[in-house]
């Protein structure tokens, strides 16, 4: 009896000192939440109350799994019971997608007191469906249209792109991996990030590093097990490390039952009229499929990285997503692995679908810029005046183009940062 009294007066005490903190500071939080505002965003809304003026109101939150934490301020109403609103997603400068589960929790400071509340979470929800899962091990495959067994197939092909490309690749995807199967690209369309181009129909994207979306129109298995493999990529590379555009993708290809017949075809063609694109424009997706080669860009991609297993062995290709993953450059990373560079590889490539070498050297790497090399003076020319006043001329043209530089540099950045 003593020991339950000495529990009980410890418990009173706890709760006393919680009490006398609350009191101290004056604040209170009477009401937090978050709720979907598909497809526009999560809202968050908060009402705190304090004995004078509140001096400030912070929304600190995550993202799972990638994102790192943030800080927002909010529109607040002002007074002792203030009311304060942010909303997330909303804009451009904030990814969310369907299933992105967020951490959060507020901030409030007043004279010299701050006060934080517990932290929260809440779930991004496409709240126009009615949604069912199917699930197995790690992986979970949400649907709203269609028969169990429809979803249960994609779960399927799901699982068989994580096994196999992990085992290729040399990693284990251990975290939770959800796939949203939507019925049209249409219905998916709201959902994803990427707005495609004319002509270019999206059929899945990951964004997340555990999350890939799916649409039923065409060829879903083989989408599935595409979107999948690019999950694993990730897992294998890690950290802040990337791969060049055609080894992800072309591994993603690689990861199908077949390339999708316009993307072999395309492959076809390029061959037969020696338009095959260059290993050093297909490195960026952006370069490698501009001017509507899109269907060219995949195909070819998971041509030269079937070359390289089909050549030189899996466990040749694992090594390659090792060094990529110790931070190496492309270059570095094939030669550490193959003992041939970017241009070497495209070469053995083109020999190996009947191309003769590239005879036009390929743009220089960006990884190894060339050094400007600065004009020798020419000896032979005019008198020390004449050389002095082209020295000038070209002192004054070089500022003119640096300074032009500078400005598309800025527009740039402007643009893209």
């Amino acid at each position: 009896m003593l020991r339950l009294s000495t529990t009980i007066v410890a418990i009173v005490c706890a709760f006393a000192l919680i009490s006398n903190a609350s009191a101290q500071t004056g604040v209170e939080i009477t009401d937090s939440s978050a709720s979907s505002n598909f497809p526009e965003g999560l809202s968050f809304t908060m009402t705190v109350e304090a004995p004078g003026e509140v001096d400030e109101v912070r929304l600190i939150y995550e993202i799972a799994p990638d994102g790192v934490q943030a800080t927002a301020v909010p529109d607040c109403t002002t007074g002792a019971v203030s009311s304060c609103r942010y909303d997330v997603g909303g804009s451009e400068g904030t990814i969310l997608i369907p299933g992105a589960e967020v951490t959060y929790f507020w901030r409030v400071t007043a004279g010299d007191e701050t006060f934080e509340s517990e932290p929260q979470l809440v779930t991004y929800e496409d709240s126009r469906f009615e949604w069912q899962t199917v699930s197995e091990d790690n992986l979970t495959v949400w649907y709203y249209n269609g028969d169990e067994d429809e979803a249960r197939g994609i779960l399927t092909a799901g699982r068989e792109s994580l096994d196999s490309v992990g085992a290729l690749l040399g990693t284990t995807v251990d975290f939770p991996v959800k796939i949203f199967y939507y019925d049209t690209t249409a219905d998916m369309q709201e959902a994803i990030i990427s707005a495609p181009g004319e002509g270019v129909i999206t059929r899945g994207e990951v964004v997340y590093s555990d999350t890939a979306m799916v649409s039923a129109d065409s060829a879903a298995g083989d989408i599935t097990r595409h979107e999948i493999a690019h999950i694993v990529v990730r897992q294998a590379v890690g950290g802040p490390f990337g791969v060049p555009d055609w080894l992800n993708e072309g591994t993603a290809v690689y990861a199908q039952t077949e390339p999708l017949g316009h993307q072999q075809t395309a492959l076809d063609a390029a061959i037969e009229s020696g338009q095959a694109l260059s290993v050093r424009s297909l490195s960026s997706f952006s370069s490698g499929a501009g001017a509507g080669q899109v269907s060219l860009f995949y195909g070819q991609s998971y041509s030269i990285v079937n070359f390289l297993i089909e050549t030189y062995g899996e466990e040749k290709f694992a090594e390659l997503f090792a060094a990529f993953r110790e931070g190496n450059s492309t270059a570095d990373a094939l030669m550490a692995v193959y003992d041939f560079d970017q241009d070497g590889l495209e070469n053995e490539w083109r020999a190996s679908v009947g191309l003769p070498p590239r005879s036009v050297p390929s743009p220089v790497n960006v990884d190894e810029p060339a050094p400007t090399e600065e004009p020798e003076p020419d000896a032979a020319s005019g008198s020390d005046d004449d050389s002095v006043v082209v020295i000038v001329l070209v002192v004054a043209i070089t500022a003119v183009i640096a300074a032009g530089l500078a400005a598309v540099g800025l527009i740039l950045a402007r643009r893209f940062g």
